[in-house]
């Protein structure tokens, strides 16, 4: 039986998510959440120095914020409705954050 794309399995009467499904969201949560704040902290901090902070400031404050954002996203990647959403978002995002920051500091001056 399938509920909106998510597998289920019926036990006790109740419906559980599979070993699967429940493996790939603990996945994205742990690794793409992990992705994406290295990659909101990279283009953080690139984007910190380019606006005249100095690069340990930069670096410090970029990094505190995507502490904070860590766990919000780890948390939404169990609430996202469907787990391939969950990953496109958070791996794809963090790569796009990611190549975003270096193509930011290669067109520093």
């Amino acid at each position: 039986m399938t509920t909106g794309g998510q597998p289920r399995q019926p036990v006790n009467g109740r419906t559980v998510p599979s070993r699967c499904h429940t493996a790939a969201r603990v996945t994205a949560a742990v690794f793409g959440a992990y992705g994406f704040a290295w990659g909101l902290a990279s283009f953080g901090a690139e984007l910190g120095a380019l606006a005249g902070m100095a690069p340990a400031e930069a670096v410090t404050t970029s990094s505190l914020l995507a502490l904070l954002v860590l766990p919000v996203v780890a948390l939404w990647a169990f609430a996202v409705p469907r787990v391939v959403v969950g990953w496109a978002v958070l791996g794809g995002g963090g790569v796009l954050l990611t190549v975003a920051a270096r193509l930011a500091g290669v067109a520093a001056p």
